[in-house]
Parts: C-alpha cells; sequence; structure tokens
C-alpha cells in the first residue's frame, strides 16, 4: 500500500502566496523525522522513515477538515551512529542533525507559524529532539512540540508490547507494522530472534528507566536485530498502525489549541 500525505495537507504543494495566506494563530506544522540505517538482514533501512510515512498519513487522513494541520516532507537523514559500518546506514553527526532541525524550524518561524511539531520515528535521535525544542522555543517564541508515535499517551497502555521493553529494533514490532504496510520488502525467511541475553541478565531495558547508558549495535547484537523479529506478522502491525496514528492525531488536534 503506497502512503502518501494527503495532498491539502502537504506544505511545499502550496505557493508562497497560499502559505502566507494561511490563519497562523492555530495552525501546526509537521516536521517529521526517521532515519535511514540498517535494520538486520530482512528489513530495508528505509523502514523508519516508511513507518513514520505511514503513522503521519493516517493520522492526517482521520482529521477534521477543520483541524489546521500541515506536514513538511520526511528528513529521512538523523543521527544514527549507533549503526556506523552497517551498509546502507546513512546518517548525519550529532552537530549537523542538530543544525539542520533548528534552521528548518527558523524557516518555519520566519514564515509566520507558531506551531511546530516534530514528529520523530526513530529512537536515536530522541535525545537531540528533546533538548533542540527548548532552544527553537527560546530562540523563536514559537511553541514546540515533540511526538513519537510508540510512547503511550499518559497512562495508557499499548495492546502490544514486544519483548518486555527489549523490543528496540527491527523486532517484533517493527517487523509486524513492515508486515503491515510494504510486505514485499520484507523477508520474512531470514527474520532472526535476537533478543539482549545480557541487557535482559542486567534487568534494564536500554531507554525508558532510570538507567541510560551508550551502546553501539554491536555491543548488544549480533544480527543488527533487537528483539524477535520471527514473531512479527500483519496483524499486529496493523493494530500497532491504528494506534500510533490515533494517538499521533489525538495529539496534533490538541496542540492547535494548546495555550500556555
Amino acid at each position: 500500500m503506497n502512503y502518501q500525505i494527503p495532498p491539502d495537507r502537504f506544505l511545499p504543494y502550496l505557493t508562497s502566496a497560499e502559505v502566507e495566506a494561511i490563519p497562523k494563530e492555530h495552525a501546526v506544522v509537521v516536521l517529521p523525522v526517521a532515519a535511514i540505517e540498517q535494520h538486520g538482514p530482512h528489513l530495508p533501512v528505509y523502514t523508519d522513515t516508511m513507518i513514520l510515512n505511514a503513522v503521519l498519513s493516517r493520522a492526517l487522513e482521520s482529521l477534521d477538515a477543520e483541524v489546521p494541520v500541515f506536514a513538511m516532507p520526511p528528513l529521512p537523514y538523523g543521527k544514527s551512529n549507533e549503526h556506523a559500518g552497517y551498509a546502507g546506514t546513512t546518517y548525519l553527526s550529532s552537530e549537523t542533525f542538530i543544525t539542520v532541525l533548528k534552521e528548518i524550524c527558523g524557516c518555519l518561524a520566519k514564515s509566520g507559524f507558531k506551531r511546530i511539531v516534530i514528529l520523530n520515528c526513530h529512537g536515536g535521535n530522541t535525545e537531540i529532539v528533546s533538548f533542540v525544542i527548548r532552544d527553537i522555543r527560546q530562540q523563536h517564541g514559537v511553541k514546540v512540540f515533540s511526538i513519537e508515535p510508540w510512547r503511550p499517551l499518559g497512562g495508557a497502555k499499548d495492546p502490544i508490547i514486544p519483548g518486555g521493553g527489549y523490543d528496540i529494533h527491527a523486532g517484533e514490532g517493527e517487523t509486524s507494522v513492515m508486515l503491515a504496510i510494504a510486505p514485499s520488502l520484507v523477508h520474512e525467511e531470514l527474520a532472526p530472534s535476537s533478543m539482549p541475553s545480557k541487557l535482559q541478565e542486567m534487568g534494564y531495558p536500554p531507554g525508558g528507566g532510570a538507567l541510560t547508558f551508550a551502546w553501539l549495535m554491536p555491543d548488544i547484537s549480533t544480527t543488527g536485530v533487537v528483539g524477535d523479529a520471527t514473531k512479527g506478522n500483519a496483524e499486529k502491525g496493523r493494530v500497532l498502525l491504528d494506534l500510533y496514528a490515533s494517538r499521533v492525531a489525538t495529539l496534533l488536534q490538541k496542540i492547535s489549541v494548546f495555550e500556555f
């Protein structure tokens, strides 16, 4: 299935005069960011960006027409140095990624937009996006938000939580979503189970808890996968895709009317 941003919500399809004419008080511009990086032997290096595009497309299609949300093209290059050395991985340095995010959002602010969302679909970008949005807020006076579709809304639990928090890369979750959106690009016969035994022995999933540590993919996986990709299936993927899109749509609607 070909997931495309609804044309009436794709900001670059507008002329400069049409962009100028958008009422800016409640208009939201989404900057989608992801990655191009190895996803094991069974998934394409474009996985994060494909999932990002599918989630955003579904979210925008579900919004009421009067909710003023517009999308920029996805930025497919992120901070992926944890996958450096794997063929196909293409990434920006942290310094360059920071500058790119600030400059794009700065241009949107100069165009008069007052609400900007960075929609992130790659865990390696998280730390940078988290502090960059505050810098943009301070420098340009705009409201800036970040959304990560896999993170539950307050108190909610996902119907599928693969791997007990250890399914973080090319495992059950991502494999399932890719089987739902682009099955022809998934090599199921090559999908490995690569649960990180050393991390499980330690008792703390990598990220999301009290402990944070620096890791490179070869430190925790011999396959480039962290999770059990053999458990992926399209039905789970459709459930996750619907959940992520609904979550993003809910947040975008709230952001369009949010006031400090």
